[in-house]
């Protein structure tokens, strides 16, 4: 496998892709643990923590007609922010017919408990080109950029 350090393309074409969602909640902090890990101990204690403010969306454009890579759409979700329900960010990815699929965490939760993990890059293989793209998503969860693009 190859990585590679990628740039961070920028674009806000307006075109409609496919979504396939995956979100990002606020921190879990139990009163019990003080600074556990990321993640929930339970699907429960997931259900009973704060609603998720921010959502990303990989978008393809597989069987479109539309030659434009696919893209990482971050959707704010907070009632309470004027942007409620708007895309705030898109991420291209650098290359041409990927068919982004499925999304996951760089530390899943299982981790829970364990302070020195983090959910801080989102992982988003590609059906087609076998890529797998490393968002880092630590740094400005607003607007994600690419860490690493690694290759098969």
């Amino acid at each position: 496998t190859l990585c590679t350090t990628g740039p961070q393309p920028a674009s806000k074409s307006l075109e409609t892709a496919t979504p396939r969602v995956n979100t990002q909640k606020r921190p879990a902090q139990s009163a019990k643990c003080g600074a556990c890990g990321p993640g929930y101990k339970t699907p429960l204690d997931a259900m009973k923590g704060p609603r998720e403010e921010i959502v990303y969306l990989p978008c393809i454009y597989r069987n479109t007609g539309i030659e434009k890579p696919d893209y990482l759409a971050t959707v704010d979700v907070d009632p309470k922010s004027p942007h409620y329900c708007q895309v705030i960010h898109r991420l291209p990815m650098p290359n041409l017919r990927d068919e982004l699929h499925h999304s996951g965490w760089n530390t899943c939760s299982s981790s829970f408990g364990d302070v020195t993990k983090k959910r801080n890059r989102l992982l988003l293989p590609s059906l087609i080109s076998s890529r797998i793209y490393v968002v880092d998503v630590g740094t400005d969860m607003r607007a994600p950029r690419i860490h690493k693009v690694c290759l098969r």
